[in-house]
């Protein structure tokens, strides 16, 4: 597998010379399969429903598909992506797989299963500090705690998700995982609404605009890395930014495999509640954005 920096180049060529227009990122979600019951989370609720979790055949002809069609990343999630099993093969046989096709590979855990993967990027998802977390994400602070403590990947990240019930603990939640030396930083994205089922957590434009703020004053104390770009951040609070959607790819656990929008096929797009800051980093960036750049390198260098 050529590098990061060889493939990006590559896809500068085909993208801003030939005007072709190809997905940079991949969101493949293996299983809605879930050990929590988490309250902002739809996924958990289809799980056991036909076509919602792939088979071993399913998830190897997606990666071949994104390989062919350019892609450089690909974002395992769920559900929870390392419960995926698919007879003897386990979550890091996939890994394996996608490794071979693409120069970065990562995954999104909820952080309850032993942190033991072979992802290039590992990201757990934390949603506030240990009291609101728990209220949120299905009492699963300690346990994730526990493997945190254990775990020996280099680049491992935590994911928050800020809604109306986590904005007022994004300080104090970045200044207990200062604490955790294995924990390399943390990127932040704003909740989205899909009206599925889930716990209705969205904030106003109003309040996204705050927690970019408490997110700033996050990143000044110095005490953990904020991986995003706080100018992008801004920008999709106020709702100003461009999105070029057709820089993601979208991989379902049926084995669909669909380009552009996150949200579409799966929920009503609403662009000025878009929550999803790979795909607004990934389109400034596309512009040269000097923040998103940085926040690109600071993940996936």
């Amino acid at each position: 597998m050529r590098s990061l920096y060889a493939s990006l180049s590559a896809y500068g060529v085909k993208t801003k010379i030939l005007r072709r227009k190809i997905p940079l990122i991949a969101s493949f979600k293996l299983t809605y399969a879930c050990n929590l019951r988490c309250a902002g989370c739809p996924f958990h609720l289809m799980a056991g429903l036909p076509g919602t979790h792939l088979e071993w055949d399913q998830a190897v002809s997606a990666l071949d598909s994104l390989r062919d069609s350019g892609c450089s990343i690909v974002i395992f999630e769920g559900g929870e992506p390392l419960l995926w099993r698919c007879g003897s093969r386990g979550f890091n046989d996939i890994t394996a797989e996608a490794k071979k096709r693409f120069p970065r590979v990562g995954v999104t855990t909820n952080g309850t299963l032993p942190l033991e993967v072979d992802t290039d990027i590992l990201w757990v998802s934390i949603d506030g500090p240990e009291k609101v977390h728990n209220a949120l994400r299905d009492n699963s602070y300690a346990q994730i705690m526990e493997n945190i403590s254990k775990a020996r990947h280099p680049r491992l990240f935590i994911h928050y998700t800020v809604n109306r019930e986590n904005i007022s603990g994004i300080q104090q939640c970045a200044r207990e995982l200062s604490l955790l030396p294995r924990v390399k930083g943390v990127s932040f994205q704003f909740f989205y609404p899909y009206h599925l089922g889930e716990k209705d957590l969205a904030l106003s434009r109003e309040e996204r605009i705050q927690a970019v703020r408490d997110i700033a004053a996050a990143a000044r104390t110095g005490g953990i890395p904020v991986l995003n770009s706080l100018n992008t951040l801004k920008r999709m609070a106020e709702g100003t930014w461009t999105c070029r959607e057709w820089l993601l790819a979208n991989v379902y656990p049926d084995g669909r495999i669909t380009g552009g929008c996150y949200v579409r096929g799966r929920s009503e797009v609403r662009c000025s509640e878009c929550g999803f800051t790979p795909v607004a980093e990934a389109s400034r960036a596309f512009t040269l954005h000097l923040g998103s750049l940085l926040a690109g390198f600071r993940i996936f260098s």
